[in-house]
């Protein structure tokens, strides 16, 4: 069995002055985005129930996950929306 560690007065931080214990030196990289096929962000939809059921009772009869039916359906607004942008330039 090991031996405990001591607690003693040296333990206590005066208040304030209080800073973590360093354990060992991290190297700091520069941060990069993450680009390509494995870049996802989360969004958050808010749906009224009558939405969120139709939504569940569609994935279901076509075997699709709410991910796969949203994603489809911004594809195609997305795309119907840059025709039109076109269209009236």
């Amino acid at each position: 069995m090991s031996k405990s560690a001591s607690l003693t007065s040296g333990l206590v931080a005066v208040k304030g002055h209080a800073a973590p214990a360093v354990t060992h030196v991290q190297t700091m990289r520069p941060t990069e985005k993450p680009v390509g096929p494995n870049y996802y962000k989360a969004l958050t939809v808010k749906l009224d129930r009558e939405r969120y059921e139709a939504l569940k009772n569609l994935g279901v009869k076509l075997d699709k996950k709410s991910q796969e039916i949203f994603t489809e359906a911004l594809d195609l607004w997305v795309e119907k929306e840059l025709a039109s942008a076109r269209a009236t330039q």
